[in-house]
C-alpha cells in the first residue's frame, strides 16, 4: 500500500511538472513571437522615425520582451539540470542493479558448473537411480536455466537502459549548452536596446515643448471622444433599460466572450497601455488612456464583436473615430482616416470597418481602442485575446 501511495505521488509530480515545461515553452514560443514581430516594427521605424515616442514606446515592449524571454529561458535551463539529474539519479541505481544481477548471473553459472562437475549432462541424467530422481534433476536444471535466462535478459535490459539514460543525459547537456549560447545573445540584445532607449530618451528630452503640445492635442482628442460617448449613454435610444431584446443577446454574449475578443487589427502590439500612466520622457507627468494604443503595420480596422455601428466622429485633425454599440457595451476605435461604415450600419465580427491613418513618413501606424460599459471605461487587454 505504501510503495503504491509513493508511487502515485510520483506520478502526479511527473504529470505536474511535464506539463509546466510544456507551459514554459508554449510561453517562449509565443515570446519569440511577440519579438520578431517587434524587431519587424522597429526596423520599420529606424530611419523615418528613430527618435519619437512611439519608437521609444516599441524599444520599451521591446525590453520587456526580451527580459521576459531571458527570464523563461533561465527557468527552462532549471528545468533541463533538474531533469539531468533525476536521469543521472536514476543511472545510479541502475548501475548498482546492474552489477548485483551480474553478480548473480555469474553464481547462477557457476552453481551449474558445480553441479555438472565431473559428469557428462546425459550421463548425469541416466544414471538417476529412479523415475523421481530423474524428475528432480530435470526439474532442477531446468529452473536453472530458466533463471539463468531470465537474469540475462534483465541484463540486457538494464544494459539498454543504461545507454537510454547516457543518450539522455548527452541532450540535455547539448539542449543547456544551446540555451546557454541563447541567454547570453538575449543579454547582449537587452544591453544593446537599453542603450538605444537612453539615447532616445535623451534626444526626446531636448523636444519638450513638442511634447507638451502632443499631450494637450492627445487630451483635446480624448475628451471629444468621452463627450460623444457619454452624450450616447445620456441619450434615450443608448439606455441600458431600453435595450431590445436582440441588443440585450449581443451585449450577453459580448460578456461572455471576455479575454477571447479577436484584436481590432490582424497583427500589432500593444505600445500604451490602460489608465493613468506615467510618459515616458517627461517626468513627473502622467497620461490618463481611456483605452489600449495598438502599433501595426497593417491599416485595415476590424470590429472585435459583432454590432451597430452608433456613432462617427469626425476630429479637427480630419481624423475619424467609429463607435460600435453591443448591447450596453461599446468599442471605440480611432485614428481612422477612411470609414468603410455609416451609422446604424449592422456589423460583424472581424468586419472591416475602416482604415488606419498612414503617414508617409511612418510605415507603422496607431490604432486607439476602447471598450465601455455604460458610463464606465474598461480595459481592452482584458477582454481581447493574447496572440
Amino acid at each position: 500500500m505504501r510503495k503504491a501511495i509513493i508511487s502515485f505521488f510520483l506520478l502526479v509530480t511527473f504529470f505536474s511538472n511535464a506539463q509546466n515545461y510544456d507551459k514554459l515553452i508554449e510561453q517562449k514560443k509565443n515570446l519569440v513571437k511577440e519579438s520578431q514581430y517587434l524587431n519587424n516594427l522597429l526596423t520599420e521605424t529606424k530611419f523615418t522615425q528613430k527618435h519619437t515616442l512611439e519608437a521609444l514606446s516599441l524599444l520599451n515592449n521591446k525590453i520587456e520582451v526580451q527580459q521576459n524571454l531571458y527570464n523563461v529561458l533561465t527557468e527552462e535551463t532549471e528545468f533541463l539540470k533538474k531533469d539531468q539529474q533525476k536521469i543521472e539519479r536514476r543511472l545510479s541505481e541502475i548501475l548498482i542493479e546492474l552489477e548485483i544481477l551480474k553478480e548473480n548471473y555469474s553464481n547462477l553459472i557457476e552453481v551449474t558448473h558445480k553441479s555438472l562437475r565431473g559428469y557428462n549432462r546425459l550421463l548425469f541424467f541416466l544414471s538417476s537411480t529412479n523415475f523421481n530422481q530423474l524428475t528432480r534433476r530435470v526439474f532442477h536444471f531446468r529452473e536453472l536455466e530458466i533463471n539463468r535466462r531470465k537474469k540475462y535478459k534483465e541484463i540486457e535490459i538494464l544494459q539498454q537502459e543504461v545507454e537510454l539514460k547516457n543518450k539522455k543525459i548527452i541532450k540535455k547537456k547539448a539542449e543547456q549548452s544551446d540555451l546557454a549560447f541563447h541567454k547570453k545573445k538575449e543579454l547582449l540584445e537587452l544591453r544593446s536596446l537599453r542603450t538605444s532607449k537612453e539615447a532616445t530618451i535623451s534626444i526626446l528630452e531636448n523636444k519638450e515643448d513638442s511634447l507638451i503640445n502632443a499631450i494637450k492635442i492627445k487630451e483635446s482628442e480624448t475628451n471629444k471622444i468621452t463627450s460623444a460617448i457619454l452624450s450616447m449613454i445620456e441619450s434615450k435610444n443608448n439606455n441600458k433599460n431600453n435595450l431590445t431584446p436582440e441588443a440585450k443577446l449581443i451585449g450577453d454574449n459580448f460578456i461572455s466572450n471576455k479575454g477571447q475578443l479577436p484584436w481590432p487589427v490582424s497583427t500589432g502590439i500593444v505600445i500604451s497601455k490602460f489608465g493613468n500612466v506615467p510618459h515616458p520622457v517627461l517626468s513627473g507627468i502622467k497620461i490618463m488612456n481611456n483605452g489600449i494604443e495598438i502599433s501595426t503595420n497593417n491599416n485595415i480596422v476590424r470590429s472585435v464583436f459583432k454590432g451597430e455601428v452608433s456613432k462617427i466622429i469626425v476630429l479637427p485633425t480630419g481624423l475619424k473615430v467609429i463607435i460600435i454599440k453591443h448591447g450596453k457595451y461599446l468599442t471605440v476605435y480611432s485614428n481612422i482616416y477612411t470609414v468603410k461604415v455609416k451609422k446604424g450600419d449592422f456589423v460583424n465580427t472581424k468586419q472591416e470597418i475602416g482604415h488606419l491613418y498612414k503617414n508617409k513618413s511612418k510605415k507603422n501606424n496607431v490604432l486607439g481602442f476602447q471598450i465601455w460599459e455604460g458610463r464606465e471605461k474598461l480595459n481592452p487587454s482584458h477582454w481581447i485575446s493574447s496572440y
